[in-house]
């Protein structure tokens, strides 16, 4: 497995950053071969700060993954000038432990 962390700022509103994320990028994450999961997380205080988790079988899909999100996170910098995010980081690499709860 493999995962990209993306470190996103200037998100001024999460709830209004989830509409773009719902029409788009998940569905192609979703489309891509080898997807497992893709998490958004709201980690700041005033909601400014937000970081994405995305996890693929391949190396491959993970950085086909990263294209898909920079190409979309271009997209909403056009559609949305003034409430767009600014990608501060990006990390990707294997994953070399995880757990999942069983049901």
């Amino acid at each position: 497995m493999h995962a990209t962390l993306r470190e996103y700022e200037g998100i001024g509103d999460p709830i209004e950053a989830l509409q773009p994320l719902r029409d788009g990028l998940l569905a192609e994450m979703e489309a891509l071969p080898g997807f497992i999961a893709y998490y958004f997380v709201d980690v700041g205080d005033a909601g400014d700060r937000m970081i994405s988790l995305s996890v693929f079988e391949s190396s491959e899909a993970a950085a086909e993954s990263n294209r898909i999100a920079a190409e979309w996170v271009e997209r909403w910098i056009a559609a949305h000038p003034n409430t767009a995010p600014t990608a501060s980081r990006v990390d990707a690499g294997p994953v070399v432990a995880s757990a999942v709860r069983s049901h």
